[in-house]
């Protein structure tokens, strides 16, 4: 979306953000500043609204929960991820990759906290512009605003149940300190929540092809679709009485995604990730950033040198493990050109000969062993790191797609080989493999499908956020964080009600 729409001040906003209100600050009147009384008077001014409920997403606009928080909870929870050496320095950072966190922990606390953030904005929008008059707005407008904020309250409300095992339903604005205390609701009735947002939102949102350009970026209706088939394929996860059915409908909202034509998969896969592309095809959801500071906006970050390895420049913190080579490389030198998956490449940067071709240097115009010359064994990170060297160092705008076609399409796959329709399944499986030089493969079975999924869930996603919440919803989490020799039981399963909230909400316990 364009930052004149997107990243209006969201100031006025922050009136009752979490659950510290005061009553005196909601009972103030003061004639020459902007209320909830005389905000909502126009579209412009629902537009604004809706700007500040899409501001908490992924938190981006925070340099302390988007940089550093996001990306341990993110990627240090991959047992295929392990910190530099500058991460030691950082006590909080390090106990969420032990996971012997507790509920004081600040990346935890942060995430709560930003994402009820932007539940109360959405609340905002949905109790004030379901009223506003068609004086003040006109039917399709108002519709397509609700519809949104639907779409972000469910989005919220997901980003906390697939975190934390009890989660607080907050479905209006605080009109008094009374409302604030409020126990956790069960995970059954948070599922039925976010799944009523999004099946509200889907109807009303149009197709990609139908924002104006100057939408680009804002929730279609294929990120609605898509959020269904995902939110139901997690839940299947943990409701295994009610998983078939669970199955049934999420490959039935995934498919129509892929039957819309109005995604496809990218050609280059490492510029999904490195800022060279953005809002491509493959895109369904996107965080937008930008390097256009006209505006005095900033909306760009330095996610990039956090990722970077120390020896290209960057701060160094994540580096990958031999272990996630070994099975990258699992299938051997198969692809159409004789080589590894074509995924591996592109997401790590290590010891072999595609690296250490110095007529063909590949990463910033450097081989391997002239970068690594001390660290033979370094295993770094492509992912997130910009095309060009002058950007590291620098904030940088990379775009980071929150749901891209190819996890539509293996989360179809999953879904379809579930529900006893594997023909379709490896259909999907193959397409996406092709994109990444990779032979198809005629699968029989439900296990090895599934198998499948598995390692192509690795090689499409690693890096992306999505490993530890697949292997928690595959009962898969203890098995692989034991063979990763992590330290980790199942109680770390999810996150523990933040400290802040347990003293500051007597029914949170």
């Amino acid at each position: 979306m364009k930052k004149s729409w997107l990243y209006t001040s969201f100031l006025f906003f922050s009136l009752c953000a979490g659950t510290g209100c005061k009553k005196e600050l909601l009972e103030q009147n003061s004639p020459d500043k902007l209320t909830s009384d005389n905000f909502w008077t126009n579209k412009e001014r629902a537009l604004t609204g809706l700007a500040a409920a899409y501001s908490q997403l992924e938190s981006f606009v925070d340099w302390d929960n988007y940089v550093e928080a996001r990306s341990c909870r993110d990627f240090y929870r991959e047992d295929f991820a392990q910190p530099g050496t500058d991460a030691y320095n950082y006590a909080w950072w390090m106990q969420i990759y032990n996971f012997n966190y507790d509920a004081s922990n600040y990346a935890i606390e942060l995430l709560w906290r930003d994402n009820y953030r932007g539940i109360n904005f959405s609340n905002q929008v949905l109790e004030n512009v379901s009223i506003m008059t068609p004086a003040q707005i006109d039917d399709s407008s108002k519709n397509a605003i609700l519809a949104e904020a639907h779409f972000l309250r469910a989005y919220y409300n997901f980003k906390l149940l697939t975190n934390f095992e009890k989660v607080i339903i907050r479905d209006k604005v605080p009109q008094q300190e009374t409302d604030l205390p409020k126990a956790p609701a069960t995970r059954a009735e948070v599922w039925d929540f976010i799944l009523a947002d999004l099946r509200a939102a889907e109807p009303v949102l149009p197709l990609r092809s139908k924002r104006p350009a100057s939408e680009l970026g804002r929730i279609t209706k294929g990120a609605a679709q898509a959020y269904l088939g995902k939110a139901l394929m997690y839940r299947a996860g943990e409701e295994k009485a009610n998983s078939k059915a669970l199955f049934t409908e999420a490959a039935a909202w995934l498919e129509k995604v892929i039957l819309s034509n109005e995604y496809g998969l990218v050609e280059n896969y490492l510029g999904l990730f490195d800022g060279s592309t953005s809002n491509s095809k493959e895109s369904v959801f996107e965080l937008q950033q930008t390097m256009d500071q006209s505006n005095g906006a900033y909306f760009k970050s330095q996610l990039s040198d956090w990722v970077a390895a120390y020896e290209l420049g960057g701060y160094g913190e994540i580096y990958g493990t031999p272990r996630l080579v070994t099975e990258m490389k699992k299938e051997g030198e198969v692809a159409t050109d004789k080589r590894y998956d074509h995924r591996l490449y592109n997401t790590i940067f290590f010891k072999d000969p595609y690296f250490n071709e110095a007529t063909n240097p590949r990463v910033y115009g450097k081989v391997f062993d002239s970068v690594f010359k001390n660290n033979k064994n370094a295993i770094a990170f492509r992912k997130w790191i910009p095309a060009k060297l002058n950007q590291l160092g620098n904030a940088v705008a990379i775009n980071v797609p929150l749901m891209r076609l190819a996890d539509v399409k293996l989360l179809y796959a999953e879904a379809q080989n579930e529900a006893g329709e594997p023909g379709k399944a490896v259909t999907q499986i193959n397409e996406v493999r092709a994109r990444a030089g990779m032979p198809a493969l005629a699968l029989s079975g439900k296990q090895a499908i599934f198998d499948q999924l598995i390692h192509e869930r690795v090689m499409e996603f690693t890096l992306e956020g999505s490993r530890f919440y697949d292997l928690r919803r595959w009962g898969l989490l203890v098995q692989q964080m034991q063979a990763a020799k992590r330290q980790f039981s199942a109680d770390k399963s999810f996150y523990p009600l933040p400290q802040k909230e347990t003293l500051n909400n007597p029914l949170a316990q």
